[in-house]
């Protein structure tokens, strides 16, 4: 009959293996780098949000990402994958954004993963599209199903690094109809009751 002392010692020797193993895969996530780009994926929040945060980052010169709907941008330079993405949840959480954000890091595959905007607000198909070179705010909405009864397509907001402008897209060859890019978010807003400009 085993010893309680040698199965003792051989349950801590499993505990030590396993802590090693859980550090060697840790050790074996490469850093990001400035320029560096990832796919990152989030579940467990409205499918909405999903669809415009899950996108292909590059980080910037200055080491950092910018994320829908929090104020500071993410600090990404230096940390691996897994790491930054526990801090973009707690971020999240912290926010009291969304309450169990799941947050997956990919490297290796965004060069080959297509871009995408995402369409929301008063069209009649919200959801992502697929970017093609020339493609405008007026083309991508159509291919959501175009405007619905009720959008304002006077003031169509521009969601673009962080950064929001608002466009008059009730004339197709308005100069407002401007070429999207990769993250965009374009948000058809509702008009207001009883009138039938904005």
């Amino acid at each position: 009959m085993l010893s309680i002392q040698y199965i003792a010692i051989r349950a801590c020797a499993m505990v030590l293996l396993a802590s090693i193993g859980v550090t060697a895969v840790c050790a074996q996530e490469p850093q990001l780098e400035k320029g560096q780009s990832f796919l990152l994926r989030l579940a467990g929040v409205p499918a909405d949000d999903q669809a415009s945060i899950s996108q292909t980052y590059t980080i910037s010169d200055t080491g950092t990402i910018k994320l829908l709907y929090l104020e500071k941008e993410m600090e990404a330079n230096g940390c691996r994958p897994s790491e930054l993405a526990r801090k973009i949840e707690a971020a999240y959480k912290a926010a009291e954004i969304f309450t169990k954000p799941n947050i997956t890091i990919t490297l290796g595959e965004a060069s080959g993963v297509q871009r995408y905007a995402s369409i929301l607000g008063q069209v009649k198909s919200p959801g992502t599209v697929g970017i093609i070179p020339g493609l405008t705010m007026l083309d991508a909405i159509a291919r959501c199903g175009g405007f619905n009864p009720f959008a304002n397509a006077r003031k169509v907001k521009l969601t673009r690094a962080g950064k929001a402008s608002y466009h008059d897209l009730s004339q197709t060859d308005n100069k407002d109809n401007i070429k999207i890019k990769s993250n965009d978010i374009i948000n058809v807003p509702q008009r207001r009751l009883f009138d039938g400009r904005d």
